[in-house]
């Protein structure tokens, strides 16, 4: 069976108020002890599985967990554990799954390795069922530990499981949380952070965006949801940890990147989505916002660093590169921002599969079949797409040296939106041809990425002599110098990049 479940971060000094609002309804609070098992070598985990042993007040029942590609949805099998058990509960017994999708891919993963206590979790968890006309959810507010050997962290995090109905209303019902805990969304189960622990890992990795499941057979409206899961993916991984406290400038930059292929894959590819414009009105301002704080920090916390070294090898007798406005919006904050985690909300409910029941009431159940309308195939119009965002390589490379640093920075966007439709539509292609095109691309993405770069510095650097530090005045001219040279590169690379063979052609 599918569990289908949002789970959210909290403050611990939050924790009362929360704890406070569930006991004025009909809530009860138990006590839960989860062992989770594994091989020595983490095979379940990588696999994108759990299994684990869980006791709640005297009942054991064993459960396997393994993900799928929706972020709120995995596969789960429970099997209740009926006996007199010792403190360490029943022995594990991996073959109660055999049988279905779960304990198929439990067997495929644990091969012949045996299985041993790696993490567990105590928990007191205070739950209420709240039933709306659209189905049925739990929620559940967590408090207590995970721990590995000596290690540990906290637990305080709410849970939203629907049990009936309607997947898309969890994201209605969370929003109170957001809105009135500030809650965050977060990805890392209970068994993911205590295999970390068991790891010994202090943080989580950043998270690169994966190429969706396609094939040519998908209507346009599937085709955009499993697009949209993939870039979902990528930016709730990421920002999941950022949330949490880390402020790593490669956990930042591949959000950002997830953030920019999700905005790619509604610009480019929302006609498919069904009720589209109504669907994309709540999140763009929100993610662009934060994609602009989050992009100034990395200018000030990284592109800078670099150039400010740069400039001491040049000589300059005032390196430094500083903005006149100090402050800069903490990432954790930027992310935890109650717009944000709405949006990302939003953006959540719309790759959630709706029942059919609810796709007739809006209309969209005839508007999911493009066969049914007449209108263009996904595949041709995805090649008009793309071949529209090639055609305007060669002219931005004619015209490049020449064009305001606005409009650079334009051209330099576009060109990113070219890359990242064409990763995101990769599989309906031939793998082979799909690499050889984006390799070709790389060389300018590369130039242009460092041009930008410069007119960052370039514009703090002006800022600056404008304030009356003559110092700054040294940085301006070998800053201009270096944009003067970035950009006959990057006139070049844009020129190879327009020869390249598109793979789209038929």
């Amino acid at each position: 069976m599918n569990e289908i479940e949002l789970k959210f971060g909290i403050d611990s000094d939050r924790a009362g108020a929360v704890d406070a609002a569930l006991r004025r309804l009909p809530s009860r609070r138990i006590s839960i002890e989860s062992r989770y098992l594994d091989s020595t070598d983490f095979r379940l985990a990588d696999a994108g599985l759990s299994l684990r042993l869980r006791r709640t007040g005297r009942a054991w029942e064993q459960t396997v967990k393994a993900s799928t590609d929706q972020a709120a949805v995995r596969l789960e099998e429970t099997v209740p554990r009926p006996g007199r058990w010792g403190p360490d509960g029943p022995p594990v017994d991996a073959s109660l799954h055999d049988g279905t999708s779960a304990g198929r891919r439990l067997r495929d993963a644990i091969g012949e390795a045996p299985l041993g206590l790696v993490c567990m979790s105590r928990v007191l968890r205070r739950s209420v069922e709240i039933a709306t006309a659209d189905g049925c959810v739990e929620l559940a507010f967590d408090r207590g530990t995970i721990s590995a050997g000596a290690a540990s962290v906290p637990v305080c995090e709410i849970e939203y499981e629907l049990k009936d109905g309607d997947p898309r209303m969890l994201a209605g019902l969370a929003r109170a949380a957001v809105r009135v805990h500030g809650a965050w969304l977060s990805t890392l189960s209970k068994s993911a952070r205590g295999v970390r622990l068991a790891r010994g890992e202090s943080k989580g990795v950043a998270v690169r965006g994966v190429s969706p499941g396609l094939d040519r057979a998908m209507s346009g409206a599937t085709l955009f949801r499993a697009v949209v899961r993939a870039c979902l993916d990528q930016v709730l991984a990421n920002a999941s940890e950022v949330a949490a406290g880390q402020r790593d400038a490669e956990l930042i930059h591949q959000l950002r990147v997830g953030l920019r292929r999700m905005r790619v894959a509604w610009r480019e590819l929302g006609s498919f989505a069904p009720l589209a414009p109504a669907n994309a009105a709540g999140w763009q301002t929100p993610c662009a916002e934060a994609f602009r704080a989050l992009g100034d920090y990395r200018d000030r916390s990284t592109v800078i660093a670099m150039l400010q070294s740069r400039l001491a090898a040049a000589g300059s007798p005032e390196p430094a590169l500083r903005s006149p406005d100090a402050g800069l919006a903490d990432p954790v904050e930027v992310v935890r921002a109650q717009d944000f985690q709405c949006a990302l909300l939003d953006l959540m409910a719309s790759t959630l599969d709706a029942p059919l029941r609810a796709l007739v009431e809006t209309g969209a159940a005839s508007a999911a079949d493009d066969s049914t309308r007449g209108e263009v195939k996904p595949i041709d119009r995805i090649r008009s797409r793309l071949a529209k965002l090639h055609r305007r390589l060669a002219d931005d490379a004619r015209s490049f040296e020449t064009q305001s640093h606005d409009a650079q920075h334009r051209v330099r966007k576009r060109l990113k939106r070219l890359r990242y439709l064409g990763e995101l539509v990769a599989p309906l292609y031939a793998p082979s041809r799909v690499e050889r095109y984006l390799r070709a691309l790389r060389p300018a993405q590369d130039a242009l990425g460092a041009h930008i770069d410069l007119v960052v510095g370039l514009g703090m650097a002006q800022d600056a002599a404008r304030r009356g530090d003559a110092g700054a005045w040294f940085n301006v001219g070998w800053l201009t110098a270096e944009l003067a040279t970035s950009g006959r590169r990057c006139r070049k690379a844009l020129a190879r990049a327009a020869k390249a063979r598109p793979f789209w052609k038929r």
